[in-house]
């Protein structure tokens, strides 16, 4: 999976193609089976298609821990898919 960098802004854009959900089907697992919640790319216009949107503005230990989930579920869709 690939980020892009924000801007200026305090979120990154996290590809999830390679996982083979849209980035609204990953948000929603996500949520139900890890508890983090993320918004989908989608909502941001077709640019942000098959990506999730990360907040930056929460502590750093949250931020970690939810980034750590976020790659488990990657990492697990990752695999059915092979």
């Amino acid at each position: 999976m690939t980020a892009r960098m924000p801007e200026g802004g305090m979120f990154i854009m996290l590809d999830v193609r390679r996982t083979k959900l849209t980035g609204e089907e990953f948000a929603w697992q996500l949520l139900k089976e890890h508890s983090v919640t993320v918004m989908p790319g989608e909502s941001f216009g077709n640019g942000g298609a098959g990506h999730i949107r990360i907040a930056l503005t929460v502590d750093s230990n949250i931020l970690r821990d939810a980034c750590s989930r976020i790659r488990t579920l990657a990492d697990e869709l990752c695999k059915e898919n092979r």
